[in-house]
This record gives C-alpha cells, sequence and structure tokens, in this order.
C-alpha cells in the first residue's frame, strides 16, 4: 500500500514538474521575441552606407518574412500542444517545439539579412586592404570672383577668397559676407545694402537673396522662401 501511494506521488510530481516546465517554456517564447526584436534594430544600422553594393532585397526580404515565420512557429505551437493534451502526451512538447521554431526563424533570418550586406563587407574589406581607391567627393563649385545678370552687368556680386562679398542691386550697394556649406551652397545671409537709393522702377531682387547653389556654372540665388529670385552669370 505504502510502494502504490509512493508510485502515485512520483507520477504526480511528474506531471507537475512538466506543467512547470510548459509554463516556462510558453513564458520564453515572448522573451526570445522581445530580445530579437532589440537584436534586428541594433543590426540594422549595419546596412547604412550599403546603397548600390547590397542585396537589399534579399536582407530586407527575409525581414519581412520574419513575422509571418514566428506566427506559424507560434500556430504549430499550440496546435502540437492541444494535442498533447488529447492524447495526454507530455504537455511541454508544443511550446518546446514553439521555442525551436521561434530560435530557428531569428536565426535563419539574422544569416539572411548578412548575406544580403555581405558585398559590402566584401567592398569595405577591399578598400581597407587598398585594393580599391577611396572615392573622393567631387570639389564645391567655386564662387569667387564677379558674377552678373545677363543683362547690362547689373546686378551683379564679386566674391573674395577671404570670404567677402559685395556688389549692387540694381540701385544700392551691397556688402557682406559669405560661407559655403559641405552641400555646395553658398550662404548669403549678411549680405545687406549699403546705400540707400530709391530707383523707380527697378527690380531689387538681389538685395533680399539669403543664399546661392551653382549649378553648371550658374548661380541660382534664393530668396527668404529658400526657392530661386533670380541668377547670375560669370562676368568674363
Amino acid at each position: 500500500m505504502r510502494a502504490a501511494n509512493s508510485s502515485v506521488g512520483t507520477a504526480d510530481q511528474e506531471r507537475s514538474d512538466r506543467r512547470g516546465l510548459a509554463v516556462s517554456l510558453w513564458i520564453l517564447i515572448p522573451l526570445i521575441l522581445l530580445v530579437t526584436y532589440f537584436a534586428q534594430i541594433l543590426e540594422s544600422f549595419s546596412a547604412v552606407g550599403c546603397e548600390g553594393d547590397c542585396d537589399l532585397d534579399l536582407a530586407f526580404g527575409a525581414r519581412a518574412a520574419y513575422p509571418w515565420a514566428i506566427g506559424a512557429s507560434v500556430l504549430a505551437a499550440v496546435v502540437v500542444a492541444v494535442v498533447s493534451r488529447r492524447t495526454r502526451k507530455p504537455a511541454y512538447w508544443g511550446p518546446l517545439l514553439g521555442v525551436v521554431l521561434v530560435l530557428l526563424s531569428a536565426i535563419v533570418t539574422s544569416i539572411l539579412f548578412q548575406v544580403g550586406l555581405a558585398p559590402m563587407h566584401e567592398r569595405n574589406d577591399r578598400i581597407a586592404s587598398g585594393e580599391i581607391p577611396v572615392e573622393t567627393p567631387p570639389p564645391l563649385p567655386d564662387p569667387v570672383g564677379d558674377w552678373e545678370a545677363s543683362v547690362g552687368g547689373t546686378p551683379y556680386l564679386r566674391f573674395s577668397a577671404d570670404g567677402t562679398v559685395d556688389g549692387n542691386d540694381g540701385c544700392n550697394d551691397l556688402s557682406g559676407r559669405w560661407t559655403q556649406e559641405s552641400s555646395g551652397r553658398i550662404d548669403l545671409e549678411a549680405l545687406v545694402p549699403q546705400t540707400t537709393n530709391v530707383c523707380d522702377g527697378v527690380d531689387t531682387w538681389l538685395s533680399v537673396g539669403r543664399s546661392a547653389d551653382i549649378v553648371d556654372r550658374y548661380m541660382y540665388v534664393n530668396g527668404d522662401m529658400d526657392s530661386p529670385i533670380g541668377g547670375l552669370q560669370p562676368s568674363h
């Protein structure tokens, strides 16, 4: 009698342990998904500078398929768990399958993502070893010199290498300083009229110029709305 009670107690303990294991495995699945989510965010930063070299269709295609793989993994785990319960199989079979499939989905997605980035890593390695020369950006357009309107020579601007600029808007003299951004845009915020002449019928658009862009040897002057209000050509 005592042996029978001992056997029953052992069986109950085993069932309790299996249920505890099943619960732990079910809890483990969302934890794996959370860790994978943040890992994929960090992994995405490695795609910076990848344009033109990487197989982005493969890399981000794998990422796009990942949620579907997770959904299928969880569904498979639930189905196995239900079948196991009805057939009196161990309760942890379903969540264990879910953990394995979720981990496998995350690993395969990461591998495919890195395979898509492989051409960029290969290029960087070749640059580091000196096989490929590092591309140098083209020089910025040089504004130094005289620029004038296509009619009559005025308005005009004269850019000096020391960062000063002077000119005339067709009515008043202009003076100030200029700087150039890394994009090539020329900042004219400091350009102000130096005289206060009143000229009827004269469009003094150049006096409200705030920046300029040189494209194909033509200077487009931009106003307060950051859009072109006029243009100047090199003085010959």
